[in-house]
């Protein structure tokens, strides 16, 4: 059994995620509420493993109450499935240990596979997050990248654009051990540790 929140003040959405969430999830426990009390009194008397959120719909909602929720309750995935809007909301991402970002007209596939990399450990931005970053995120380019080599740089590019691992070595004619390779030592010279952290480094420096 898995224990689900859903907070959110949208009844049509919520009626959606409801169906998404017993299609994929073979025994999902969900609870919905649609303010911020209603939302710590939940977590204070119950056992949270999942909370779907979109902070724009619940009102006097703050970044500081997703430090503090990841504070309280480490053990809960946080996931945002909103409309993308402000940088903001993907400082709060990065800095307040979220574990997705969902936009709500994203296809229902999209929560599948957000659910399962979250389940395995990862971070999930969902493609179109990334193109709206893409597009918002325009900050000057770093010296950092300038360390890359050529083919670093390129390969840098496609993890950006969401390719996997095979599918890049594949493009590159390279083994995925050569690969792994060229990513390790990306990860080195830019201070990231993961693909997600990577992904964000490549559209803060606009290497895409």
């Amino acid at each position: 059994m898995k224990n689900f929140l859903i907070a959110d003040s949208e009844n049509l959405h919520i009626i959606g995620l409801r169906y998404t969430l017993k299609k994929i999830v073979k025994k999902a426990n969900l609870t919905v509420v649609s303010s911020k009390d209603e939302l710590f009194n939940h977590f204070e008397k119950n056992k949270v493993e999942y909370l779907i959120i979109d902070p724009n719909n619940i009102f006097l909602f703050y970044e500081d109450d997703f430090k503090n929720l990841r504070l309280n309750f480490p053990n809960c995935k946080i996931i945002i499935l909103s409309y993308f809007k402000h940088k903001q909301t993907v400082n709060s991402f990065l800095e307040d240990g979220i574990d997705g970002f969902i936009s709500k007209d994203c296809q229902e596939q999209t929560i599948f596979d957000a659910l399962y990399k979250i389940e395995n450990g990862e971070r999930y931005f969902c493609p179109k997050t990334l193109h709206v970053l893409m597009d918002v995120l325009a900050l000057p380019s770093s010296e950092a990248n300038q360390k890359l080599t050529f083919r670093e740089n390129e390969i840098l590019k496609q993890i950006a654009k969401g390719n996997d691992g095979k599918s890049i070595a594949s493009h590159f004619f390279i083994s995925i051990h050569t690969f792994r390779t060229h990513r390790k030592n990306i990860m080195k010279k830019t201070g990231k540790h993961t693909t997600p952290e990577l992904i964000l480094y490549a559209i803060e420096n606009k290497v895409i």
